[in-house]
């Protein structure tokens, strides 16, 4: 089941709750960007609220992602 934690200037941080096999819940966090950057899979909540934080930031100073937030596409 996934969740969206957060979302800012075309980075998208979702929580992903996984069961497993003998019905344990573990739970992971997906990291993605509308930057030519592979998606990030992170399973340290803190981490992954840091890593949300600097790659905001580095969309916010990306030329293209400027661009579409500039033309209403992205929200920032």
């Amino acid at each position: 089941m996934k969740k969206l934690v957060r979302s800012q200037a075309g980075v998208k941080l979702e929580r992903i709750k996984r069961l497993s096999a003998r019905q344990k819940v573990s739970f992971f966090w997906r990291l993605t960007s509308s930057r030519n950057t592979p998606e990030r899979v992170i399973f340290d909540k803190d981490q992954a609220q840091r890593a949300f934080v600097r790659e905001v930031a580095a969309s916010i100073e990306d030329k293209v992602v400027k661009g579409l937030i500039e033309q209403g596409a992205l929200d920032n």
